[in-house]
């Protein structure tokens, strides 16, 4: 694929600056073939992802042409061969590379549908490698679902498609490397220490799909335990961790103790000092509400239905701060 002046890129794209310096660090593998994109079978594959009906027409209709779209197809080849060696290589606990923004141009539909193509791009790798490492059918279309981010993305931006806010959704899905297993997620994660390769853990989310349920849970974490020894026995987990604004012990400062929120807390053991705590706000506002900001003007419109909506509000209105928390528990039930 032809180099493309980035200042072009992003003057077509109305990119972020920090977007262009991203797209521009990638490094795509010479020896892996750039994207092939689904034609009849693109409606089929948008059906089995979760991809709203009502979405879809938009979305076929941005699909990118490699002559009449250079820019976009010179990011979406660079996505793919940057990404595609990546495949089924685990993460590190420290975090995943969120895909960027790729335009501040809301009309602009084929910047918005553009990561859905590079979705349905690397979306026969991940199947195979799912295959090859023996995960059942079910569990790997529920895992590659679309359904969350493209709802989230609506919600935080008043349109579809994927392209106007950060992904860390997708493509951590991409890799291979997380797994939906009931009312739980989980990720494939590498330890990793100064003197080198400390080990796996499973890092645990949480997705906003209604109450978190101690049953559920607790069946969840049964499947986890069965799950990864069977298709990874070559990475041997010793612990779960979570980083979530929902083990932030303040809650239990407005929550009845017996809470589905303070009964997942209590599995965990805390990491001393508060983690990431400045995207504590803005990632409870997002999770609780699909909003963005916390100013006054923001909480003004948010909706006070139940105990956990008004102990968010309130506790802004009070000037403080939520904060985001790292906990962790055995792999290995306890005797």
């Amino acid at each position: 694929m032809a180099e493309l002046d980035l200042d072009v890129v992003q003057g077509e794209l109305d990119a972020p600056e920090h977007t262009v310096r991203w797209l521009a660090a990638l490094e795509p593998a010479a020896d892996v073939d750039g994207p092939e994109l689904p034609d009849d079978e693109a409606e089929r594959l948008l059906d089995r992802l979760e991809v709203p009906r009502e979405d879809q027409a938009d979305l076929l209709a941005a699909r990118p042409d490699p002559q009449a779209d250079k820019a976009y197809w010179w990011i979406l080849d660079r996505l793919h061969r940057s990404f595609l060696p990546t495949i089924g290589k685990p993460v590190t606990t420290d975090g995943f590379q969120a895909w960027q923004p790729l335009t501040t141009n809301a009309a602009d539909a084929k910047a918005r549908q553009l990561y859905l193509w590079a979705y349905l791009a690397l979306l026969p790798a991940v199947r195979r490698y799912h295959a090859e490492r023996g995960v059942p059918d079910e569990v790997s279309w529920a895992t590659l679902s679309l359904a969350f981010a493209i709802r989230m993305h609506k919600d935080l931006t008043g349109h579809n498609g994927l392209g106007l806010s950060h992904q860390w959704g997708p493509p951590i899905r991409l890799r291979g490397v997380f797994y939906k297993l009931g009312r739980l997620d989980f990720n494939r994660a590498e330890l990793s220490f100064s003197n080198g390769p400390g080990g796996f853990a499973l890092s645990v989310h949480i997705p906003p799909d209604g109450p978190l349920d101690k049953a559920a849970v607790e069946e969840s974490i049964a499947a986890a335990r069965e799950f990864f020894p069977r298709h990874y026995p070559d990475e041997p987990v010793t612990f779960f961790t979570c980083d979530s604004w929902l083990l932030d012990p303040q809650l239990a400062d407005y929550l009845p103790a017996e809470s589905n929120i303070l009964e997942f807390q209590r599995r965990f053991t805390l990491t001393p000092q508060p983690h990431r705590d400045e995207n504590g706000n803005g990632a409870i506002l997002r999770f609780v509400f699909g909003r963005q900001g916390s100013g006054e003007n923001v909480l003004d419109t948010l909706p006070q239905e139940t105990t956990l909506h008004r102990a968010v509000v309130a506790h802004l209105r009070a000037g403080r701060q939520w904060y985001e928390r790292t906990g962790w528990f055995p792999f290995e039930e306890a005797p």
